[in-house]
């Protein structure tokens, strides 16, 4: 597995576990709690404090959803400038971009260092 797979692959599966729970936005309560925004008093979480609570709110699965999607587009543009420079379309301009576009998608990929997929030759 490559970098770019790897990142693909974690991206589909922070996808889809949002997708899982993306019923309604999500809101903090003062007491603690996050619940689904539909008017019903049920929770999805139980947080030691208001702080917790409002952290675990804001990572609600539509930015989740939001971000895979930006990190997407950073992986599909790095392939396409990856096949510009594999047919020949090498300029020393587009190396140095697709230099930086590299260090980018390896600083994508430290979130998920832990992961046992996660190659040690991948950290920036």
């Amino acid at each position: 597995m490559d970098l770019v797979e790897f990142l693909r692959a974690r991206l589909a599966r922070d996808e889809q576990i949002a997708r899982d729970c993306a019923s309604a936005p999500w809101r903090a309560a003062p007491s603690g709690t996050v619940g689904v925004d539909t008017g019903d008093p049920a929770h999805v979480a139980k947080a030691e404090n208001d702080a917790y609570a409002e952290h675990i709110a804001r990572h609600d699965p539509a930015r989740t959803l939001a971000e895979a999607a930006a990190r997407r587009q950073i992986v599909d543009d790095y392939e396409k400038t990856a096949w510009i420079l594999g047919q020949g379309g090498r300029t020393p301009d587009l190396e140095a971009a697709q230099s930086v576009r590299e260090s980018v998608l390896r600083l994508l990929a430290l979130p998920y260092a832990t992961h046992p997929a996660y190659q040690e030759e991948w950290r920036p």
